[in-house]
């Protein structure tokens, strides 16, 4: 296990309040985040040391990570998603109660697995369709993160999927996080890759 996961473990998804994330949620990491507009609130949730070290973050990973959890929860609606490099966690809605969501996650192993309820959809939220993502424009994302964020050696990255919110009046989107000690910088793109916003770290 890695020092950043070691120090991540697993935070759940709790709706937030707003921003960003569109009424979705989103984790935090090993370092204070002193960028960026989502919140969240620890919990826990099993890790387990099964599955291969594929780069969920890859080209090839996210894919799969797709495919698993569009597996496990029995549909390609997500109201969050959160992808690390190891491990991803999800939350979507349960069948036939839109208003509630449940908890899943993929550590790359052959499945993603439901890990106990969650609770109750942010007003506003619209739930994503992973197939509407250009998967493939992600590792150029982070690519350009880490040219662009100041973040030079980040112990944890990260990619949050944004729903709309009719609330926030706010469309989806992707944000890729650079995290370190000292905190965090983020780049937020729309679904197909086209960077919309930067939001570097100033170390003065």
């Amino acid at each position: 296990m890695s020092t950043a996961l070691a120090g991540v473990l697993v935070w759940a998804l709790l709706p937030d309040a707003g921003g960003d994330t569109g009424g979705g949620a989103a984790p935090r990491g090993t370092a204070s985040r002193t960028t960026g507009p989502t919140t969240a609130s620890p919990t826990t949730a099993p890790v387990d040391g099964t599955g291969d070290r594929t780069d969920l973050l890859g080209a090839d990973g996210l894919r799969r990570t797709v495919a698993k959890l569009t597996d496990a929860t029995g549909g390609s609606k997500v109201t969050s998603l959160v992808v690390y490099e190891e491990y991803a966690i999800a939350t979507a809605p349960v069948p036939g109660r839109p208003k509630l969501y449940d908890r899943y996650m993929y550590r790359g192993a052959d499945v993603a697995v439901k890990f106990g309820p969650g609770g109750t959809t942010t007003d506003g939220s619209v739930p994503l369709d992973l197939d509407d993502v250009s998967w493939d424009a992600v590792p150029a994302l982070l690519a350009k993160a880490d040219r662009t964020l100041g973040v030079s050696d980040p112990t944890s990255r990260y990619l949050i999927v944004n729903p709309a919110s009719t609330v926030f009046d706010s469309d989806p989107s992707l944000s890729v996080y650079l995290s370190d000690e000292y905190g965090s910088a983020y780049l937020k793109a729309d679904l197909r890759g086209r960077v919309i916003e930067t939001h570097p770290r100033d170390d003065g």
